[in-house]
């Protein structure tokens, strides 16, 4: 199992990294024909997503040596913990701390040289330069941030986890009306979850990868799919009781076993 923090595992999973498991092969037991792929020939990995859900599917390496399982979306667990950071070059400085792991600054199967043992930081927040600018993985969906967000939150739930099939999810929310659609608005997708109504996932029909979505006087945007820094940090855990196995405390925010307490402040104000 490993992190890669790629640009392209970034969009894909939403959150700005994967969480993978390298396997032989799997063989599909149902529902193949839901199976929708998006090639990236810049990495050579074929990724693939649920048509209904956009939920991450295994992906493939073009050369046929390895198939990728997004270990978020795994029903059940066999131990394994992640043993590196991968892409760490490409990490977006806004995402919570992460594990100290062996660090590539791209793929350890590409580096010549040994790795480093790496905790990666979140940078300091500060003000962010408007508009704030984000995009899907296929480059369809394209939008902006024209009015402050409020901080971002890191979901722990299993919804979240087989949504993006990394280790948990990352989102930060602005005002509806501070969210304009550059590009690709006709392209997205919704899915409603059954059990949940106000679970809606937006996504690219092309690529899979998740889209802002808007609910009522607020807008969700997934940190993964970001260009440019929005200023504001992550400020809770919430469903942390729900979280992966092999997911532990790595900062100090406060986290919450399922919801946070109705007065618990989510806005951010960020250090100029």
């Amino acid at each position: 199992m490993a992190y890669c923090h790629c640009r392209a595992c970034a969009k894909e999973t939403g959150v700005g990294f994967g969480t993978w498991i390298d396997v032989p092969d799997v063989e599909w037991k149902s529902g193949a024909s839901q199976r929708r792929v998006c090639a990236d020939a810049a990495d050579g990995i074929v990724r693939s997503f649920c048509a209904t859900c956009a939920g991450r599917l295994p992906a493939e390496r073009r050369d046929g040596t390895a198939v990728l399982l997004p270990a978020g979306g795994l029903d059940s667990h066999s131990g394994l913990r992640p043993a590196r950071h991968e892409f760490t070059a490409d990490h977006l400085p806004w995402l919570p701390a992460s594990a100290a792991l062996p660090a590539f600054p791209a793929s350890c199967s590409r580096s010549g040289e040994p790795p480093r043992t790496s905790r990666l930081e979140p940078t300091a927040a500060h003000a962010p330069k408007f508009p704030v600018r984000g995009s899907c993985l296929c480059g369809a969906v394209a939008f902006e941030i024209t009015s402050p967000p409020f901080a971002m939150r890191v979901c722990h739930c299993s919804r979240c986890r087989k949504r993006s099939g990394s280790s948990h999810f990352v989102a930060l929310a602005c005002a509806s009306s501070g969210l304009r659609f550059l590009a690709g608005e006709a392209s997205i997708r919704r899915w409603r979850h059954p059990e949940a109504s106000r679970y809606v996932v937006s996504f690219c029909a092309e690529c899979g990868a998740p889209a802002p979505s808007t609910i009522g006087a607020s807008a969700y945007i997934n940190a993964g799919t970001l260009d440019t820094d929005p200023g504001v940090r992550t400020r809770a855990h919430i469903f942390f009781d729900s979280r992966a196995p092999w997911t532990g405390i790595e900062d100090e925010l406060p986290h919450f076993a399922a919801y946070p307490p109705r007065d618990f402040d989510w806005t951010a104000s960020p250090a100029a």
